[in-house]
């Protein structure tokens, strides 16, 4: 491709080079694994600035969610002590159109003055309309909603465009998948994982010692309390630990090992619990669920059937869902469980969901979840783990590119580390794996009442024979045996 000059300097460090030299040479998939602090979003924000300018065209930066793609770009601050928006340094008013000044809470869009147009974006929240990209960078990927690149892969392929993802390791998750997929040796893409190790970069010390090497730099966090895990997963790139800070991960894997979530199963039934999240602008999520035989309050023995996401669609679609899945697998609906927001009334049918779940299916087969805590709630989920548990392989199934990996959800669903605390936080981080959780709590927190809900249309087994009981008096028997003596 012919150079470019762009009215900025960005000089690339040794490391970063062959990432962008390959996209400079007419590269189309490239994963890029570093760690925190690697500079990731800076390196391929600048090199998707000068392939705009190479190419006219529309191009996406990708966050895990939109709010967290305005706090740490569209607001952020290159960390190196300067203070200068990440926004300005990458695309310097000299280069572009609009906007003229920044805002706050502004469109997170840009257009330069070369023609392209550059958008930031959240994969919890794409609404994909209009022409398709010449490129894509999905930032923190094993974060992000992993069907956002089934969704955009067709994209790129009309238009011949390039996708970068850029992460640090969260678990064998959909980008540990990903990973291992470009490093076949047919794939054609472009793999690098780099380390602290690998990378020659220093760092400000909490100790007031100016710049440190990346070794002391680790000192300062293990001794400032950072899990050792988490000093694995974020400054070692290591895929091989659960998401650190995940709330089911160990649990899943756990599962996993003794083959609970990829072993097929018979799974038709006709006492099925459908357990509900229900979603506004986001999504709203279905488990299905049955119980298997010798199921007791105290010892459920579960088997989670499917699980589906979608957002954007009014009530019929998932009735319609409900009702395909149904004639597909033979199920029967015992109960359909809704959270407590399923209470209140929509405006535009002045029906609640509750009430109009009760039109559709009766009010015997519809049911308002315990009310808990968030924390008593994961609690929940956690010991229903741990039971005697198995997920059906299409729990993992993505039926439309608005579905999720449910799987995937509960093992990327977790809390930040707080630095300045030097804690995880209390309150799990709110993205597209939230009301996959949301709804599996419900389930969790349902069982034991749901086992009851079940146990009324088993057929109740006959009554043993029982030894007849001797009184003292004589039998109707025994009369007659004395009047034929007589006789």
């Amino acid at each position: 491709m012919p150079t470019i000059t762009i009215p900025y300097n960005f000089k690339a460090r040794p490391y970063q080079v062959p990432f962008m030299r390959y996209f400079d040479n007419g590269g189309k998939r490239g994963m890029w694994v570093v760690h925190r602090r690697g500079g990731k979003d800076l390196t391929s924000m600048h090199q998707t600035n000068k392939m705009a300018h190479q190419e006219k065209g529309l191009y996406w930066h990708i966050f895990p969610t939109a709010e967290q793609a305005r706090k740490a770009l569209w607001t952020g601050s290159i960390s190196t002590g300067t203070k200068e928006r990440i926004m300005e340094a990458v695309f310097p008013k000299a280069i572009r159109k609009s906007p003229r000044d920044w805002s706050l809470q502004g469109e997170m869009v840009i257009e330069l003055k070369c023609g392209s147009v550059w958008r930031l974006m959240g994969s919890d929240k794409m609404e994909i309309v209009g022409a398709g990209p010449k490129g894509v960078v999905f930032s923190e990927y094993a974060l992000a909603k992993p069907n956002t690149w089934d969704l955009v892969r067709p994209m790129l392929r009309e238009s011949n465009g390039w996708a970068m993802f850029i992460t640090t390791p969260r678990g064998k998750n959909h980008a540990h998948k990903l990973y291992e997929q470009a490093g076949a040796p047919d794939s054609g893409w472009f793999r690098d994982l780099k380390t602290v190790r690998d990378t020659g970069l220093t760092y400000g010390s909490n100790r007031g010692k100016g710049a440190i090497g990346w070794e002391e730099m680790v000192a300062e966090e293990r001794a400032e309390g950072m899990p050792e895990s988490l000093i694995e997963q974020e400054y070692f790139c290591s895929f091989s630990a659960a998401n650190v800070g995940s709330f089911y991960g160990v649990l899943l894997g756990l599962l996993e090992a003794r083959g609970s979530l990829t072993t097929p199963f018979d799974a038709s039934g006709d006492e099925v619990i459908t357990f509900w999240d229900l979603g506004r602008a986001d999504d709203t999520t279905i488990w299905w669920m049955r119980f298997r035989d010798g199921t007791t309050r105290e010892a459920p023995r579960v088997d989670v059937l499917d699980h589906y996401a979608s957002h954007g669609e009014d009530l019929e679609h998932y009735f319609a869902v409900l009702d395909e899945r149904a004639s597909r697998n033979g199920w029967k609906y015992a109960k359909h469980v809704l959270p407590h927001d399923a209470r209140a009334k929509t405006l535009s049918t002045r029906l609640s969901i509750q009430e109009q779940f009760v039109l559709k299916y009766g009010p015997s087969k519809v049911e308002i979840a315990p009310e808990l805590s968030l924390k008593d709630g994961i609690a929940a989920v956690r010991w229903l783990l741990q039971q005697d548990i198995r997920f059906h392989p299409q729990c993992s199934h993505q039926s439309t590119p608005k579905d999720c990996d449910g799987i995937d959800a509960l093992r990327t669903y977790h809390r930040e580390w707080d630095d300045r605390a030097k804690a995880f936080r209390e309150t799990p981080v709110h993205d597209w794996s939230s009301h996959t959780a949301d709804a599996a709590r419900m389930m969790a927190v349902s069982i034991k009442r749901a086992e009851l809900w079940t146990r009324h249309s088993r057929p109740s087994p006959p009554p043993p024979p029982q030894p007849p009981i001797n009184t003292g008096m004589p039998t109707l028997n025994d009369l007659w045996a004395s009047t034929r003596k007589r006789w």
